[in-house]
């Protein structure tokens, strides 16, 4: 018998949950703490124990690197290597059907390897691309927990800006993704769309979806959208000017089809379509979310 698809329901609106969290002496249903997947048995069984833990390897490699001394600093000097190293051995996934090693996934996250490692250590200009991966999937993590995901970037915001475009323009950095981390990449620009409640999501996520992606139309299209919007015409005017003198002031390429925010949106369907092709190796629940989520970014 097939089991029980999940609803696109909380498929898509479940990650806001995490995000605002009940005034005190609220009673809650504890159903809704669950996930989807675990109201309807689909990971049954992905759980571990304090035991499995504490003996996991990766838990000595944690108390020896990012558990956080008395006075609040770590115990040795932060390793790049060490990070592409666990990405390498622990979280990328090159074979079989799934695009995660959840096992491996849940003992970095009580670990708090993204809080107290990752993100402290990040570098928006040199840190490697396993190193942006990594942070990708403990954040797709959480969202899987439904625990509060984007909360220890605002100990950073500054930075944060520069991961995101890093996200961003991940397949430009010298690496092919393989279809396991394009699978994790599509999920969390998902829930980066449905997380603009946060103002620090919200500042770069909104610029994807701004006027400005009418560049990247035909011809055709773009005539037939500027007859349907007759009030738009005036803005886009008026943007077109200022595109053209900030780029004679910096020097940089005229062409607005060139900057990342114009042409992220259409190689991010490109990609979607390119991984639909391999279908058979993703998870329904990500395949349903992520043709929900872009059908809403098309018509917006």
């Amino acid at each position: 018998m097939a089991s029980a698809r999940v609803p696109e329901f909380y498929l898509h609106k479940r990650a806001h949950v995490a995000e605002y969290p009940p005034p005190p002496g609220t009673e809650i249903d504890e159903t809704l703490h669950k996930s989807a997947e675990q109201k309807t048995g689909l990971i049954a069984g992905n759980t571990i124990t304090l035991n499995e833990i504490q003996k996991d390897r990766i838990t000595k490699i944690a108390a020896a690197n990012w558990a956080i001394s008395r006075d609040g600093t770590l115990k040795t000097a932060f390793s790049p290597s060490l990070v592409d190293e666990i990405y390498r051995t622990e979280l990328l996934v090159t074979t079989g059907r799934k695009s995660i090693d959840l096992h491996r996934v849940m003992v970095l996250e009580v670990s708090q390897y993204l809080e107290n490692y990752l993100w402290p250590n990040f570098d928006p200009e040199n840190s490697t691309v396993d190193h942006v991966m990594s942070i990708i999937l403990m954040v797709n993590e959480k969202f899987r927990e439904n625990v509060p995901a984007w909360r220890c970037f605002h100990d950073r915001e500054d930075a944060f800006e520069g991961f995101l475009r890093r996200v961003l323009s991940l397949k430009q950095q010298g690496r092919s993704l393989n279809i396991a981390e394009k699978t994790n990449y599509l999920l969390f620009m998902i829930h980066a769309f449905q997380s603009l409640e946060d103002e620090i999501v919200r500042g770069t996520m909104l610029k994807l979806v701004h006027l400005q992606l009418w560049h990247s139309l035909s011809y055709g299209r773009f005539q037939m959208e500027l007859c349907l919007h007759p009030q738009l015409i005036k803005k886009w005017k008026t943007m077109v000017k200022k595109e053209a003198k900030e780029a004679r002031k910096t020097g940089e390429s005229s062409d607005p089809r060139d900057k990342l925010e114009v042409k992220f949106l259409p190689m991010l369907i490109e990609e979607f379509l390119e991984t639909d092709e391999h279908c058979n190796r993703m998870s329904a629940s990500v395949l349903d979310a992520s043709e929900e989520n872009l059908e809403s970014r098309i018509h917006h």
